[in-house]
């Protein structure tokens, strides 16, 4: 990118541009419509530019239009949706499929729920959501599908090993033996008596869930998990009442939620009549306190202000140049954000061939020594539809090891453990989809953590803004665009 024999040109473009932006809002007055046309219209000045289109861009650029209808806001996306990580396919599948970012995770306390509210959109919770330990025997209770937090999950699949009877906190309260620098927690389990095939299936759940295996584990976490467990099969009668999902009892209902036709509506309702510009990549940036200038795929574009609302995969790759550029700790916060393996295989059936403890009704059902963990239901009471929908979903280590295989091999590594969960050696599915975000150019990444996130969202010069760049779920990203969006209002 010749940025630096760009400078003169991109630079002198921001006088007039930030002429034209004003002029702009003196001549919307209070009527938003006329100043929304002006995109139609091949317009390039713009009061606010917002990069990606994705949850945080959209609840920014849809914020700022709400609170200062007399704006003239635009947003850029390199895509030819909107959505970013939020894909839903309309064509793969017999039914929409999520290829991202598939669940409302909190339900009605989610930030985005008055929008689902307002649109009349159709959620089912996933409330029917089981655990086993598939290799136990037979004839343990862990075998079978069972609640994370029933009294199933507490046992040890083998019985209680009689060296962990004195560390039972209610009895002799002899104190766990001392974690060792550096050790795992599949090492530590190991080292006190407790084999993996004799790991209850709670501890699994609790240690793992959505995160690592146990060798990718600190021992350090395993101590109070262990300590339950040892605790409720000595003393059942003093285990907590397991937890009750229940989407009509406020009580009970901030769980996970999927909405039926696709989660994209959700955007496309909050996008409104915000412009939107397709296949727009922005590759080149000059800034002054006055303004900016994007250099795009599609020309140039001036902004009085930018809020940049892109992955942190894509600072990390200088995917996009700066004029000047961007201070030291703003690189180095996105230089030290790390991505987490995620992997994720969806897979469809001609028919309901997997309904653990005789329903498909259900939302998930793990694996706790299965490979993948997870599975869940992705066409959970989908209105006439008469197949199943299955995703496949692992994090951490075994993500990784997943990546690695071939595709045709992920895809069978999916179906192996359904076969298993189903107890159906002859099942094929009938189709299989698979995303690679960390090698998506748009993203690199899925979620991760890291980084410095006072100086990831730093404002620059006053005129560069920052959203959603290390947010994990939808809802987060949209409130960070929401706050992004306050600050520059404060701004003007």
């Amino acid at each position: 990118m010749e940025n630096i024999s760009r400078r003169g040109i991109l630079l002198g473009g921001l006088a007039a541009a930030a002429g034209i932006a004003t002029a702009g809002i003196a001549d919307a007055g209070a009527a938003a419509s006329p100043s929304l046309a002006h995109a139609a219209g091949g317009d390039n000045a713009w009061d606010v530019i917002v990069v990606g289109a994705g949850a945080a861009g959209i609840g920014a650029a849809r914020r700022l239009v709400d609170r200062n209808p007399a704006l003239r806001v635009a947003i850029v996306e390199a895509r030819d949706r909107i959505g970013g990580r939020m894909f839903t396919d309309r064509t793969s599948m017999g039914i929409p499929i999520e290829r991202g970012c598939e669940l409302v995770h909190g339900g009605p306390y989610a930030s985005t729920y008055p929008w689902i509210q307002q649109a009349g959109f159709d959620m089912r919770m996933f409330r029917n959501n089981h655990i086993r330990l598939g290799n136990a025997p037979a004839s343990s209770p862990t075998s079978q599908w069972h609640q994370w937090d029933s009294p199933t999950s507490w046992l040890f699949p083998l019985g209680i090993p009689a060296a962990l009877v004195p560390y039972d906190p209610v009895g002799q309260k002899k104190p766990l033996p001392t974690v060792r620098t550096g050790e795992m927690a599949d090492a530590y389990l190991a080292r006190i008596g407790v084999t993996a095939a004799n790991t209850p299936s709670g501890l699994n759940y609790r240690l793992t869930d959505d995160s690592e295996p146990l060798y990718n584990t600190a021992a350090s976490e395993v101590a109070g998990p262990l300590r339950d467990c040892i605790r409720y099969t000595l003393h059942p009668e003093q285990a907590p009442a397991p937890e009750i999902l229940d989407p009509n009892d406020s009580r009970y209902d901030d769980g996970d939620y999927k909405i039926i036709g696709g989660y994209d509506q959700l955007l496309h309702v909050i996008a409104g009549t915000v412009p939107v510009l397709l296949q727009t990549v922005v590759q080149e940036v000059a800034y002054t306190s006055n303004g900016v200038e994007l250099c795009t795929s599609k020309g140039a574009m001036f902004g009085r202000r930018v809020i940049f609302a892109v992955p942190a995969g894509v600072m990390q790759r200088r995917s996009i140049a700066f004029t000047p550029g961007l201070p030291v700790p703003k690189w180095a916060a996105f230089d030290a954000f790390r991505y987490e393996d995620i992997f994720k295989c969806v897979l469809e059936f001609t028919g309901k061939v997997f309904t653990p403890r005789g329903s498909d009704d259900w939302g998930y059902a793990e694996t706790m020594d299965g490979f993948p963990t997870t599975l869940w239901n992705a066409s959970i009471a989908y209105p006439g539809y008469q197949g199943q929908v299955i995703v496949g979903w692992e994090t951490g280590a075994a993500a990784k090891e997943l990546h690695a295989l071939p595709l045709a091999q992920k895809y069978q590594a999916v179906l192996d453990v359904v076969r298993k969960s189903a107890g159906d050696q002859g099942l094929q599915y009938h189709k299989a989809v698979l995303t690679d975000w960390a090698n998506e150019p748009y993203s690199w990444g899925p979620y991760g953590s890291g980084g410095n996130a006072n100086q990831m969202s730093a404002t620059v010069s006053g005129v560069l803004f920052w959203a959603g760049m290390r947010t994990s779920t939808v809802s987060e990203s949209y409130s960070s665009g929401v706050a992004q969006a306050d600050l520059l209002l404060a701004s003007l």
